[in-house]
């Protein structure tokens, strides 16, 4: 049974999300990395992996929702500035 809520879960906060509001988890005090606190090549190079199926399952479903082009403007738009 835990299987079956997990995957609803991951399912549910992908329709909810998207993957364009990435502040709701990764933000100052929030409950995963800060994504202003890596570079935007950082990002994009744990995206893919997480597109390839590895990692987090609520971070692959994201990822596999993306286009590389989508990955690397949030990776500009949310990565540690210069």
């Amino acid at each position: 049974m835990k299987k079956i809520v997990t995957a609803v879960a991951v399912i549910g906060a992908v329709a909810v999300f998207g993957a364009t509001d990435c502040t709701a988890c990764h933000k100052d005090g929030g409950m995963a990395t800060p994504l202003n606190k890596l570079t935007p090549a950082e990002i994009v190079k744990k995206m893919q992996e997480y597109k390839a199926g590895k990692g987090n399952p609520m971070m692959v479903n994201i990822a596999k929702q993306m286009s590389d082009e989508e990955i690397k403007k949030v990776a500009e738009e949310y990565g540690k500035k210069k």
